[in-house]
C-alpha cells in the first residue's frame, strides 16, 4: 500500500492528498514534519514534505509525485489526453507554484510567526503576486468553463486551490488585498472547489492542526 508522509497544514501535502483521494487510492498517512529524523531523510533527501512511499521506493517533490500518480493510476485522469492541453495544465500549475505560492511564502514569518518581514520583501512579493494574477487571468478558462483548464477538473485545479489558500491569507494580512478578486471567475471557482467533499475533508484537518502548527512556528 502507498504511504503518504506530511502534515495537514502543509498546502503541498494537501495537493498530493487531494489527488490521491480523487483517484480513489488506498494509502497510509504518516504525520511527518519537514527536516525530520535521519530515517526520513532516506525517503525525502531534502527532508521536505510531502513524500510518498511506493513498492518501488520513495518519491519527494510535489510536482514529481503528482506526475507519478497520474502515470501510475490513470483510471481517473487529472490530465487531458491531448499533449498540448496537458502542457497547458502544467503551465497553470507552474504559474501557481512560482508566482502565487512562492512569493506569498516569503511573507510567512510575519503572518504565521509574528516576525517582521522587510518592506523590500513585501514590495517584491506583491509585484510578483500581481504578475502571477495577470498570468493566471491570461491562462485559465474561467469564467467560461467551470474549471481552470476546461470542462473537467484537472491537476491544475488542485494545485491552484492549495497555492491560493496561503497566498490569499498572506495577501489579506499584509496588503489587505483580496487576491482571488484579481482574476475573473476565480472567486466563483474557489467556492466550487471548496464545496467538494475532499476539499472539506482536507480543510477540516487543516483547521484542526493549525493551532499546534502556529505555536511551533512561533517557537522557532
Amino acid at each position: 500500500m502507498l504511504k503518504l508522509y506530511g502534515f495537514a497544514v502543509s498546502n503541498y501535502f494537501n495537493m498530493v492528498k487531494h489527488a490521491m483521494l480523487y483517484k480513489g487510492l488506498m494509502f497510509d498517512e504518516i504525520t511527518t514534519f519537514p527536516g525530520a529524523d535521519s530515517a526520513y531523510i532516506t525517503k525525502s533527501p531534502m527532508g521536505k514534505v510531502p513524500c510518498i512511499e511506493t513498492e518501488q521506493g520513495c518519491l519527494a517533490e510535489t510536482s514529481v509525485i503528482l506526475s507519478y500518480l497520474e502515470a501510475a493510476y490513470p483510471e481517473k485522469p487529472l490530465y487531458p489526453a491531448d499533449a498540448f492541453q496537458r502542457a497547458k495544465v502544467n503551465e497553470i500549475m507552474k504559474v501557481a507554484e512560482l508566482y502565487i505560492e512562492l512569493p506569498a511564502r516569503r511573507l510567512f514569518p510575519e503572518v504565521l510567526a509574528g516576525k517582521v518581514v522587510s518592506d523590500d520583501i513585501k514590495a517584491e512579493s506583491r509585484e510578483t503576486l500581481t504578475k502571477g494574477c495577470k498570468a493566471l487571468a491570461a491562462l485559465i478558462q474561467l469564467p467560461e468553463s467551470p474549471y481552470v483548464a476546461g470542462d473537467s477538473m484537472s491537476m491544475a485545479d488542485i494545485v491552484l486551490r492549495y497555492a491560493l489558500i496561503p497566498a490569499g491569507m498572506c495577501a489579506h494580512a499584509i496588503y489587505q488585498w483580496d487576491l482571488v478578486a484579481e482574476v475573473p471567475g476565480l472567486a466563483q471557482w474557489s467556492k466550487r472547489m471548496a464545496g467538494q467533499d475532499i476539499s472539506q475533508q482536507l480543510d477540516k484537518a487543516n483547521q484542526e492542526g493549525m493551532a499546534a502548527f502556529l505555536q511551533a512556528m512561533k517557537s522557532k
